[in-house]
């Protein structure tokens, strides 16, 4: 959306935008850990991407796509139907995987039903101990944090005593925003009671509840929620690597393809972050500008240094951390970068820094709202497609 949205803004009604998606609605996942301690009756923030295609007078294709026909410079969809493109961007998410076998892989609003129940077991006194588990590999942290954090919040507001914890192979929290960062965010986790247990790597939940380790050990818990180990989407007629991500270059483009582009989580960087995501689709969006003509200034390109920013819930105020990556994906010292916290909390559309798509939101308002106790699209299309093409 970020490119659709940047591509429109740049080149005006020159070219010709299509979005394709299997999914009708795009979901803020960035708002899910937030939705489930939410009211019921308060709307989720999703919204109607053909509404959004409209307004960006962008045309709507509902559809899953197969492949890709580089050559023909076609792509192919679950129909068989086939679409042809000039320039082609990519930005088919990563696939979610459970990776701790017995706990609940906590991937986006699809799981805020769960994680309702799991509170009304802490108010019930059924559960008191819940574990927030990091898997090792590919995975984005934050959202356990924040869930930690809320969780520890909750039960304190209801008067339950619960031990909540977070589990994770990191030496310290969030650690890839850096060390003065992650003591703030140690410091506001102890503030609200939650336990932070580093250099741990989770294996799976025992038949009591208890999260067992890799190399031994076993940390006790009644419950244990989980963040998805993330996995490249392979699509035919794309090139991928280990683990099925997709390798780009400095301004996006797909290693050995001409005028395909990739942006986001299925693209061989490390880190996975919706503000990545969206500062990849800004320069791909500035090179195609470019190659059509319209004379702006493309950025730096994203290698070898990337700059990511993101912010926190669940302390006793909202963190707005920002720092310089390498190209390796950890954090880089010499580059810079800040935490902050906030005196107000900010709207729920800036977690993400999306210059394009939070310009939109903030100016539109909600398209398409669904209330927040209904699913958001159903599991097996939200499976089979991520963000759209």
């Amino acid at each position: 959306m970020e490119a659709l949205l940047a591509l429109r803004t740049l080149v005006g009604e020159a070219v010709q935008l299509t979005l394709v998606s299997s999914s009708r609605e795009l979901a803020f996942r960035p708002a899910a850990t937030y939705e489930a301690f939410a009211g019921r009756d308060e709307p989720a923030m999703s919204y109607g991407l053909a509404e959004i295609a409209s307004d960006a007078k962008a045309r709507f294709v509902h559809g899953r796509m197969e492949a890709v026909a580089p050559a023909a410079r076609t792509v192919r969809l679950a129909s068989d139907a086939t679409l042809r493109y000039d320039s082609l961007i990519l930005a088919l998410g990563a696939r979610a995987k459970a990776a701790i076998p017995g706990a609940l892989t906590f991937r986006d609003q699809r799981e805020v039903p769960q994680m309702r129940g799991l509170l009304r077991e802490l108010l019930r006194g059924s559960v008191r101990r819940v574990v927030f588990a990091v898997p090792s590999g590919c995975a984005w942290p934050l959202p356990l944090y924040e869930l930690a954090m809320l969780s520890a919040s909750y039960a304190e507001r209801h008067g339950v005593d619960a031990e909540i914890s977070v589990v994770s192979p990191a030496e310290a929290p969030l650690e890839v925003f850096g060390l003065e960062a992650s003591a703030l965010v140690r410091a506001q986790m102890t503030e609200r009671g939650v336990r932070f247990r580093g250099g741990l790597v989770p294996a799976s939940v025992q038949r009591d509840g208890a999260l067992r380790l890799h190399f031994g050990g076993v940390v006790p818990a009644d419950r244990v929620v989980a963040a998805p180990q993330l996995r490249g989407p392979r699509i035919a007629g794309v090139p991928s690597r280990w683990w099925g991500f997709v390798p780009v270059d400095a301004e996006g483009r797909v290693e050995s393809l001409s005028d395909v582009y990739a942006a986001g989580d299925m693209t061989s960087f490390p880190v996975k972050q919706g503000g990545l995501a969206a500062a990849q689709a800004d320069v791909i969006a500035r090179v195609i500008a470019v190659q059509e003509g319209v004379d702006v200034a493309v950025p730096p390109p994203i290698e070898p240094g990337r700059m990511i920013e993101a912010r926190l819930l669940g302390g006793n105020r909202t963190l707005a951390m920002r720092t310089r990556l390498d190209a390796r994906g950890a954090h880089d010292p010499a580059g810079g970068g800040s935490v902050v916290p906030m005196r107000q909390p900010a709207p729920m559309h800036e977690k993400v820094d999306a210059r394009y798509l939070g310009a939109y939101l903030a100016g539109r308002g909600v398209a398409a709202r669904r209330s927040s106790n209904a699913p958001v699209g159903s599991r097996e299309e939200d499976a089979r497609a991520r963000n759209g093409v």
